[in-house]
């Protein structure tokens, strides 16, 4: 999406959230209302939407503005299982699994110990996850299986099988790439502090 695409998206959806009860969306979405605009909270910190870059913001609305959230269920489901994720699919292997598969594949507890500070839990999958809500309602699990001498490490992202049911395909590309750079800035930055 282009700049003006950003835009348009974003109009879009602040013209639909227009339409919405206020209250209808802070209590089904764990947003704020003040000062005439709307605060989210993105991974645990509320934050305005006209604070966002554009592709923060067009995430933003449009879980704001979702019709059809459900609270989620716990069960989980790769990203190729959601409908409209085969056109998508290459682009969130290379902007979310790999990213986790370069930084943490060599340190896979860190994984673990970055996304638990980042309010994140411990998951029981591959040889080390952690689930972690860049919004509520949203949860995804990243898993790391470790290398050895044959094979490098590996890696995936799952969602929560109600994930669909708030954002888009594309949309669940631009959160888990999202999630995943928080994950590895927060390692990078604290990597760079132990220096």
């Amino acid at each position: 999406m282009m700049q003006t695409g950003y835009q348009t998206a974003i109009d879009l959806a602040k013209t639909i959230l227009q339409m919405l009860s206020i209250d209808d969306v802070c209590a089904n979405k764990g947003a704020k209302w003040s000062g005439g605009a709307y605060s989210v909270p993105w991974f645990g910190e509320y934050r305005a939407v006209d604070s966002g870059s554009p592709i923060e913001q067009v995430l933003w609305l449009h879980y704001l503005i979702a019709e059809f959230g459900r609270i989620p269920t716990g069960k989980l489901i790769a990203y190729r299982d959601i409908r409209g994720a085969a056109f998508y699919e290459s682009k969130f292997i290379a902007r979310a699994v790999r990213p986790i598969v370069k930084c943490f594949g060599a340190n896979p507890q860190a994984l673990r110990d970055i996304g638990t500070l980042l309010g994140g839990h411990a998951a029981n999958a591959g040889d080390t996850a952690v689930t972690i809500s860049p919004l509520p309602n949203l949860p995804i699990t990243y898993i790391l299986w470790t290398g050895d001498d044959e094979f490098p490490p590996e890696g995936n992202i799952l969602f929560d099988e109600t994930a669909p049911s708030w954002l888009d395909a594309e949309d669940l590309v631009v959160l888990a790439s999202l999630g995943a750079y928080r994950l590895v800035s927060e390692f990078k930055k604290r990597a760079d502090q132990t220096k």
